[in-house]
């Protein structure tokens, strides 16, 4: 296995990131990295009538370079897709039980990563702010840790809806007065996988589809431990894999979990690996000890949050109908708004005040903006997404016209937390900054 590695401000240790193999379109068995469990050997006999789905990440002659995908065959996902012709009597929805091969995306120059082991820009003294709150974080415990306008930042993020189909929702209307509504917020790309990529790496990497698809470069995590922050993802319906690394690996099967509904054909299995950004980067999942932060949402968030260990920086990830992709059984695709809205919204009756107290920053937003028809380019939408705020420093029932895209959500993560920089998307201010919206 080759390796590159970045050279890194501070003193810090250089962080490896995998090879790439020397033909673009193969990846040998002796480079693969270690990724965890959930997936297959392509000769496993009980995969002998699947069909095969290799679609590249782009085409081949792209980008020149700049970008580089390698093909390994032998190791493979699976769409199990058997459950959706029984026990109902439906002989033909379309969808095959499929066979996805292994793709690794790397730089053809790995960018550089820089650690700063300065304080936050424009900093805010939380511990004062929390003084006469009654219900305020111990201010002994961040003794000795940098002062950020957020102790924390927590991601939601919803799946494929313009900005105006998700507004017109009056459980989205809602749910926009106990925040700050961004009426500017815009998506990186289509389809959902390159946006994900986005908000934690700085880059879609050239992806232009949604396969098994792992990227071989740096993220905001190499960051976050070069800074000793913690850092978590919830997932709804996940399951750790028990492998020779440990009981709580990666799982890193494209789908999980039963069919969503009955909406035939707008149903599908309920849990998609590509909604969780961590598990979309080899550089990720091929240390256990980060695996071990993605998490069953339904077994540790609640008790994560109200323990007070919440980390600095996490995501809730919600399943495939809360998330708004699909319609759950009583509606049609025209309707996701309105139960995504729902949803939301008794999440913050839950969480909101505990988050609040503890200095935390929740943001809602869309992967990116598609119409109902499914269209993402007619009419032209500019990939406008409804994003909003809630929790610190945030006052109610606010709104802001400010330009943002998912690289703006990463630059005020790493702006917050004087993380650094990838030394890609992140360093562009015309992208807009988390931070910025702070009233």
């Amino acid at each position: 296995m080759y390796f590159k590695n970045p050279t890194v401000a501070a003193g810090a240790a250089a962080l490896a990131v995998i090879g790439q193999a020397t033909a673009q379109d193969i990846l040998p068995d002796s480079e693969l990295p270690q990724i965890g469990g959930g997936y297959f050997n392509a000769s496993d006999p009980a995969l002998a009538g699947y069909t095969y789905n290799g679609v590249p990440p782009f085409a081949a002659g792209a980008f020149d370079g700049y970008y580089k995908w390698a093909l390994n065959n032998n190791t493979v996902s699976i769409n199990n897709a058997t459950y959706l012709s029984l026990p109902f009597g439906i002989t033909d929805l379309g969808q095959k039980n499929t066979i996805y091969p292994f793709y690794i995306v790397s730089e053809g120059t790995p960018k550089e990563i820089t650690l700063n082991s300065a304080k936050s820009d424009g900093a805010c003294d939380l511990e004062g702010e929390g003084k006469g709150q009654g219900k305020g974080q111990d201010k002994g415990q961040d003794k000795g840790q940098d002062k950020a306008k957020f102790k924390k930042i927590l991601h939601i993020i919803f799946e494929n809806q313009v900005y105006n189909w998700t507004m017109s929702s009056p459980w989205w209307q809602v749910a926009a007065k106990r925040g700050k509504l961004l009426t500017n917020s815009h998506g990186i790309a289509h389809p959902s996988y390159p946006n994900y990529a986005s908000i934690v790496a700085g880059d879609f990497f050239g992806v232009s589809a949604e396969n098994f698809y792992f990227l071989n470069t740096t993220s905001i995590y190499d960051l976050l431990d070069a800074k000793n922050l913690d850092y978590a993802s919830y997932v709804e319906w996940y399951t750790p894999v028990a492998t020779e690394r440990g009981p709580n690996d990666c799982n890193n099967a494209v789908f999980l979990g039963p069919m969503d509904g009955l909406n035939f054909p707008d149903s599908s299995p309920i849990y998609r690996r590509l909604d969780v950004p961590a598990l979309l980067f080899s550089t990720y999942v091929e240390q256990y000890s980060r695996c071990e932060r993605v998490l069953k949402a339904s077994q540790h968030f609640y008790n994560d949050v109200f323990s007070n260990k919440l980390p600095a920086y996490s995501f809730y990830v919600p399943d495939m109908l809360h998330n708004a992709h699909d319609p759950v059984p009583d509606e049609s695709m025209f309707d996701t708004a309105a139960s995504s809205g729902m949803w939301l919204n008794s999440f913050l009756d839950m969480y909101l005040e505990e988050l609040t107290a503890q200095g935390t920053l929740v943001v809602a937003t869309w992967d990116e903006a598609t119409w109902p028809n499914g269209s993402d380019s007619v009419p032209n939408n500019n990939n406008s997404i409804a994003t909003i705020l809630f929790g610190h420093g945030i006052t109610p029932n606010t709104y802001d016209d400010n330009y943002l895209t998912h690289y703006g959500l990463l630059r005020g993560a790493i702006s917050n937390f004087g993380l650094g920089s990838l030394g890609r998307n992140d360093t562009n201010a015309t992208n807009g900054d988390l931070t910025q919206f702070i009233n």
